[in-house]
């Protein structure tokens, strides 16, 4: 990096537009942003895809890692800088917005089921420490913007078919009436899956309406619902299985229909207004209800679930000391109420054996502040700080094998600081310290069946403390840079292991350290061409750590992979045509805490095809798209400490899909 920015200050002429993030809590320019962030625009997430995920379009961020791309039981799972690469299902250690409203629960899980690729603006990735913005399990954030009704109003409609018996229909609609704002997207999906019992289907519907009354206030009402009656989950293979028939789904997983139900709907409203030149406020409120069935291996978990929030943020620009200034305090409260019960497993569906008959309830509280403070011109000192209280209660109703009722409480204060130099307007250089903490979520304070429910008495939050340089900038108008030296101090990591009925439970480590660097490059080549390109490297080891005895200082985390490559070249012609290929590299990551089993590194290469065009009074956009091309053998998700050996899920070879879209602009 050393030359990187001597030659970014000789070299950059042409002043780069303004872009302004939301991932760091408030509106902020990019260039007064002291952490590496990276940006995705909506054609990147939409165009020439079959937008069936969180994955798609996000190959060429440094430091992320995505996996269970197929397993639609056990949901997407994101890891940023190695948070997250550990968890049971669903993304952990990360949080997760849309719209600015939290899809993370205040226990620290997300599920993204209700999230719609097809009506998505932005997804902006802040990588690194972020507790001080958004307490519990910010070891990074998503935030997902979505679209707005546009001027002109729109319909569209959208289909697509492809190989494993994938249909998806999609249609949305959306406009501006007068001070009104309004989008609406609906879409069913099917899908039959290339391994046994990987198959699913799936309604959605969103919908965002905003209103500003006049010109200081903002009203903004969100809706989403979704309803995926079944979703199948293959399970983890050994390697002999891997190697005899990739397709075939775990013994145990088949025995017994593992899989999941789900239906969510959720609500939630915004309002900013401008107090003056100088002042501001915004109040959020959301609620969403949860109906959950999860059939595992000897056991049917259920639950039914609230989940709902409120928070206000003030912000004040008056100057401090005579110096530019921006301020910020807010408070969050959220809570979440699950009744929760588990029962044996009879073919899938819940038999007459009650396991555990609970409620669990999670109540978190956050206060927090920041201070932007430009100590000189082009030189922005950051300096934030939060503090947040988490109460878990559980009232067990099942007392036949103990009392499992009581309470956990955790609280921790974190802060961060970060200075940021812009010399010119198109080049930034910064620094930070940052903190972050992760407390258990319920499903990890769970205790093994027979020990009385209840919480776990002995599972740690984990903490961390990290330091962070950067550099992100515009070189010869063309080449965009952003580059991102870290290391981070893990303590009481939170990690998983497996039981012989492949049930997932958690322990803490010691101490474990990440140490990394990330590069990412976009280069417009032409007007027609743009090319990205990342890499990331990654060496996350154990400091302290010995499980039943066992020290294993020195060996390297599971499920993070040493080193990472992503790139994508698109072709845009002025007449509507669309060419897109790219390239990332998967695996080479260990698969259990001692290192003795190892996923092999793989490379896959995806393609797609597209044209826009006129026909009358509507737009056409037929597209084509090729996914694992080379039909490289890979791991799409690897089990941590996986029992019995079952530690890997087979990504498939091939697969097609073709769509085309129809719409009217009025």
């Amino acid at each position: 990096m050393s030359w990187l920015l001597p030659c970014a200050l000789l070299l950059s002429r042409t002043p780069a537009p303004e872009t302004t993030v939301v991932a760091p809590k408030v509106p902020t320019p990019l260039s007064r942003t002291p952490a590496a962030v990276s940006i995705v625009e909506g054609e990147d997430l939409q165009e020439g895809r079959p937008t069936l995920g969180l994955y798609e379009g996000l190959v060429a961020t440094p430091g992320l890692v995505v996996q269970s791309r197929n397993n639609p039981s056990q949901d997407l799972r994101l890891s940023l800088r190695g948070f997250g690469a550990r968890s049971a299902f669903g993304i952990r250690g990360i949080t997760v917005l849309v719209d600015g409203f939290p899809e993370t629960l205040p226990d620290g899980q997300t599920n993204v089921d209700s999230l719609d690729l097809a009506s998505a603006a932005r997804v902006e990735v802040l990588r690194g420490l972020a507790s001080s913005l958004y307490g519990n399990a910010a070891g990074g954030v998503v935030s997902i913007t979505t679209e707005d009704g546009p001027d002109r109003p729109f319909v569209e409609a959208r289909t697509v078919h492809g190989d494993e018996g994938l249909w998806k229909l999609h249609a949305k609609g959306g406009g501006k009436s007068g001070d009104v704002r309004w989008l609406v997207s609906a879409s069913r999906l099917t899908l039959e899956g290339w391994r046994r019992r990987s198959g699913t289907e799936q309604v959605q519907v969103n919908g965002k309406v905003g209103w500003t009354p006049d010109e200081r206030s903002e009203l903004t009402a969100v809706l989403s619902l979704v309803d995926a009656p079944d979703a199948g989950d293959a399970g983890g293979l050994t390697r002999e299985e891997v190697e005899e028939d990739p397709r075939q789904a775990a013994p145990l997983n088949l025995r017994f229909h593992a899989g999941e139900s789900v239906r969510q709907g959720r609500v939630g409203l915004t309002y900013r207004r401008r107090l003056g030149e100088n002042h501001e406020v915004e109040a959020r409120g959301f609620l969403a209800l949860r109906r959950f069935q999860n059939a595992l291996p000897s056991v049917v978990v259920a639950f039914d679930r609230t989940f709902d929030g409120v928070s206000v943020r003030y912000g004040n620009r008056a100057p401090l000391l005579g110096l530019r200034s921006r301020f910020t305090v807010g408070t969050e409260l959220q809570a979440q109420a699950d009744r929760r019960k588990n029962f044996d497993n009879v073919d899938g569906l819940p038999g007459s054996t009650l396991q555990l008959d609970q409620d669990e309830d999670v109540t978190a509280l956050g206060l927090f502040a920041q201070e932007e403070l430009e100590l000189r011109e082009r030189l922005t000192l950051v300096a934030g700080v939060r503090y947040d209280l988490s109460r878990y209660a559980v009232t067990d109703f099942l007392k036949e094998d103990g009392e499992g009722t009581g309470t956990r409480t955790f609280q921790q204060p974190t802060g961060r600081l970060g200075l940021i130099w812009a010399p010119r307007p198109e080049v930034s250089v910064f620094a930070n310290v940052s903190q972050s903490f992760e407390t258990p979520t319920t499903t990890e304070l769970a205790v093994p069946p027979g020990a009385g429910g209840g919480l776990s008495r002995e599972l740690k939050p984990q903490h961390s403390d990290g330091a962070e340089v950067g550099a992100r900038g515009l070189l010869w108008g063309r080449l965009r840079y952003d580059v991102a030296l870290y290391a981070v101090r893990v303590r009481d990591g939170l990690v998983r292991f497996e039981d012989e009925r492949a049930r997932a439970y958690f322990r803490n480590t010691g101490r474990s350290r990440h140490v990394g660097a990330e590069v990412a490059l976009e280069a417009k080549v032409t007007e027609a061409l743009r090319v990205r390109a990342a890499y990331n490297a990654l060496r996350a080891t154990f400091r302290d750590y010995a499980p039943r005895g066992t020290q294993l200082r020195g060996k390297q985390v599971p499920g993070i992979p040493a080193h990472q490559v992503g790139a994508e070249a698109v072709y845009r012609h002025a007449s509507g045509a669309l060419a897109a290929v790219e390239v990332f590299s998967t695996g080479g990551l260990y698969a259990d805490d001692a290192n003795t089993v190892r996923e092999h590194t793989a490379w896959v290469v995806n393609a797609r095809l597209g044209h826009r065009f006129r026909m009358g009074a509507f737009e056409v956009n037929p597209f084509l798209g090729l996914q694992n091309l080379l039909s490289a053998r890979y791991s799409d998700n690897v089990r941590v400490n996986a029992s019995r050996g079952r530690y890997f899920e087979p990504a498939p070879p091939l697969t097609v899909y073709a769509g085309a879209g129809l719409s009217h602009r009025w």
